[in-house]
C-alpha cells in the first residue's frame, strides 16, 4: 500500500485519529509520519528515561546483539527475539503507550488466540467480543448468558 498522504512511498504506519468524535484512519510512509509529527513512541520514551537519569539494569543482550539501552536509545527492537529477551521491561512500556500489552490491530486472524496463549484466554476474548456484539444488537438475554460464561472462565472454570 502506498502512503495516503504523499502517494510516493510505501506506507509503513497505520494512524487512527479522532477529531470531533469522528474516526479517521490512514496509512503513511516514514517521511510523512515525521513531517506530520508522529514520532517514534519508544524513542520519545527513551529520551524521557535519559532525562530522568535512567541507567540500564544490566548489559544483557539479545542474540541479535541488541541491549536494553540500544532499544531505549533507538526506540526499536533489534529482532523478534528481543521481545522475549526484554519481555519484563517491554511489557510495561507497551502497556503505557497502547493501553494493552496485546496487539489488537489488523493482523491475519484478528484476535484469535496465538499458539502460546492458553485456550481459555482465547475463548475469553471470543466470549467478550460476542458479549459486546449481543449488547450492541440489544440481545440482552444472550448477553446475560455470555456474561455468566465469561465470569465462569475468569474464575477458572469451564462452561
Amino acid at each position: 500500500m502506498m502512503c495516503q498522504a504523499c502517494g510516493k512511498h510505501p506506507a509503513i504506519t497505520h494512524v487512527k485519529t479522532i477529531t470531533n468524535g469522528e474516526l479517521a484512519e490512514f496509512s503513511i510512509c516514514a517521511e510523512c509520519a515525521r513531517r506530520l509529527g508522529y514520532g517514534n513512541l519508544f524513542a520519545e520514551l527513551g529520551r524521557g528515561l535519559g532525562i530522568l537519569g535512567f541507567q540500564p539494569e544490566s548489559e544483557e543482550r539479545c542474540r541479535c546483539g541488541a541491549s536494553w539501552e540500544d532499544i531505549v536509545r533507538s526506540g526499536r527492537v533489534g529482532c523478534p527475539e528481543c521481545y522475549h529477551t526484554f519481555y519484563d521491561r517491554l511489557v510495561p512500556v507497551v502497556q503505557r503507550i497502547h493501553g494493552s500489552a496485546h496487539h489488537r490491530g489488523k493482523t491475519p486472524g484478528g484476535n484469535l488466540p496465538r499458539a502460546e496463549e492458553p485456550a481459555e484466554k482465547g475463548l475469553l476474548l471470543v466470549k467478550r467480543r460476542q458479549l459486546k456484539e449481543a449488547i450492541d444488537a440489544e440481545k440482552f438475554e444472550d448477553a446475560a448468558v455470555l456474561r455468566d460464561e465469561i465470569r465462569a472462565l475468569e474464575a477458572g472454570g469451564h462452561e
